[in-house]
């Protein structure tokens, strides 16, 4: 046996990893593991291809392995083969493993965590105990009750009240469970027909009732081999058991409360027995082909021949569904423009943790805006399908305004408390460019003079938003024209306006350029802020400079320096007389009258010191 379970530790290592990228559906497995009497590998190759099973809609990892038949001293090996990702439930061997082995439970820990108080131990006589255990869901306000059992075997009318007897505890302690609680009875339950007592026991109305989800109708007869469980094998190999396909004795029975149209909820359709194509009653499941994979036959076929050797039964696989989860944001409305095409955007999501849609419930939600914002209606979103509704704005004219909000969940499960939130934004009027701080003048001729020869001279140009206020937009900088030499553009102080405004400044070099004007046009093109129903404009500026000569002072004779000093005082005494110096400073109507005289000294003392 210890060769054997080697074996079976290579095996599981290579073929049982499980993708868990995020919560997905709920999908449960029951499955009679014949006391490990099977082959290892093909036990192996079962498990891992049970999460890879998308026969009936989709693939997901299974949640919840029921195992049945389990030996204490196998334990570990079937931790080994389930996998890391997998935790093991509360377990215990009240002498079990001595009369057909004990019931085990592994779960995903990124699913459920435990709730350890809530495992039973529930006698079902042939000195066996069938197990319940409790599993809070991760990301719900809920627990999920879980049975495992394994039935005495065998007809006759002995073993039938046996059976009875067992399912009559283990509905009396369904019945000690809260009466919405949502539960799933699982296992081995060896029951030949649908009027046996025990089934009966189960099913019959009142409290505690459980319900089968393929219904309360026979199962015999190659008519229903579509259900059947044992055995996979027609010959009896080694520790296991043969016969063909003939009996349904692997069952799901579930809650009320999970067949009630919403929230936890098994999904219609997915009840099966793994690998059982419905074709092979009486035979070996891989007796020929196996279709349980429409259109691939070889990966029915390989899977059919793992179950033959892994076990005398085949498992029974269920998908669950999750409740919806809602989730909501609102885009856009904050600031807008006068005659915007502006909505609030409210965007409304099934955040249930699923990886395809038919995995989780259908969010039925209503929406109620109201204010001066108006909107009522009721919403269906499935996961991963979020949904967007859009809410107009009245943008005709400058105003603030205010809205509700307020979601109502209507979904089973759900927390049906209305999510309310309050909103506001503001309708605001166009920015209002102005070379004026105290008018509107989007035309403007900005004059300035210099003399020449004075050197880089500057100039400002100020723009104003004009009348900004709380509820006009920023104006926006969006290019000023560069203009040509001999005027130079230096920058802007800002290129975003409110109450500020922008300055604008130039120069010019006027030891550069000769005397004249200068005159250059500049538009400026201006917008809105962005936002929603942003406009553009053009203000128009012309900058005019005049760059003007600047008349000599005449007493500075010597070395046009500015200065009236000492050097034009000995100029002038050296010409004295003369009827051709610049010493001739004197005249009628500004000309010079012919001759240095005194005169001439006279103006130039007179002038002493700097020209004006």
């Amino acid at each position: 046996m210890l060769r054997k379970y080697m074996t079976f530790f290579t095996a599981v290592v290579a073929v049982c990893g499980v993708s868990t990228q995020a919560f997905s559906q709920i999908r449960v497995m029951c499955y009679n593991t014949a006391q490990f009497n099977g082959e290892p590998d093909a036990m192996a190759q079962v498990l891992a291809k049970a999460s890879l099973d998308d026969s009936h809609g989709f693939a997901a990892p299974v949640s919840i392995f029921l195992f049945q038949e389990v030996e204490e001293d196998e334990l570990s090996i079937l931790e080994k083969v389930v996998g890391p990702e997998y935790t093991r439930a509360t377990f215990t061997d009240q002498n079990d493993s001595s009369w057909g082995g004990a019931q085990a439970m592994f779960y995903l820990s990124t699913q459920f965590i435990e709730h350890t108080p809530s495992h039973r131990d529930i006698y079902t006589y042939a000195s066996r105990h069938a197990d319940r255990w409790g599993l809070d869901v991760i990301g719900y306000n809920e627990r999920l009750y879980v049975y495992s059992m394994h039935l005495k075997a065998s007809t006759g009318s002995t073993n039938q009240e046996t059976r009875r007897a067992g399912a009559e505890n283990v509905r009396d302690d369904i019945m000690t469970l809260p009466s919405d609680a949502k539960f799933i009875v699982g296992g081995d339950m060896n029951f030949y027909t649908p009027t046996e007592p025990g089934y009966q026991w189960f099913i019959a109305e009142g409290e505690g009732q459980v319900f089968d989800p393929l219904g309360n109708g026979a199962w015999s007869s190659g008519t229903h081999a579509i259900k059947h469980t044992q055995s996979p094998l027609a010959t009896q190999n080694g520790g296991l058991i043969g016969g063909g396909l003939d009996d349904r004795f692997d069952f799901q029975f579930v809650s009320e409360s999970l067949i009630d149209g919403g929230g936890f909820e098994i999904i219609e359709g997915t009840y099966r027995s793994f690998g059982n194509d419905g074709q092979h009653y009486n035979d070996a499941i891989n007796d020929g082909n196996n279709y349980y994979f429409p259109n691939d036959t070889p990966r029915g076929n390989e899977l059919a021949d793992n179950l033959v050797e892994a076990s005398d039964h085949i498992p029974v696989i269920v998908d669950y569904m999750v409740p919806a989860k809602l989730d909501w944001s609102v885009v856009g409305g904050g600031r807008v423009l006068v005659d915007a095409d502006a909505s609030l955007v409210i965007d409304i999501a099934n955040v249930a943790p699923v990886t395809v849609s038919e995995g989780a419930d259908t969010l039925d939600v209503a929406v109620n805006v109201n204010g001066d914002l108006q909107l009522d209606v009721d919403l269906e979103v499935e996961a991963l399908m979020p949904e967007s509704i859009e809410v107009p704005i009245d943008t005709a004219m400058p105003h603030q305004w205010t809205a509700s909000i307020e979601l109502t969940p209507n979904s089973l499960d759900m927390d049906t408390t209305p999510v309310t939130s309050k909103l506001n934004g503001t309708v605001l009027s166009h920015a209002n460019p102005s070379f004026a701080f105290n008018q509107d003048i989007d035309w403007f001729v900005h004059e300035v003079s210099f003399d020449k020869n004075t050197g880089v001279q500057s100039f400002n140009v100020w723009l104003f938003n004009y009348g900004f206020n709380a509820t006009q937009s920023l104006l926006d900088i969006d290019n000023v024209t560069t203009p040509d030499p001999p005027i130079m553009f230096e920058g802007l102080s800002t290129d975003v306006v409110g109450s500020i405004p922008v300055l604008m400044e130039f120069h010019i070099d006027t030891d550069e350029v000769e005397a004249g004007t200068y005159e250059q046009m500049l538009p400026i093109s201006v917008s809105d802020e962005d936002l929603p129903g942003e406009a553009s404009t053009i203000s128009m500026l012309t900058v005019r400079v005049h760059v003007e000569d600047v008349e000599g002072c005449p007493a500075d004779i010597a070395g046009e320096n500015g200065i009236v000093d000492v050097n034009d005082l000995l100029m002038l005494i050296g010409d004295w007389g003369s009827s051709d110096s610049p010493a001739d400073i004197t005249g009628t109507d500004g000309m010079p009258d012919g001759t240095v005289n005194i005169a001439d000294l006279l103006q130039l003392i007179a002038s002493w010191g700097p020209c004006d």
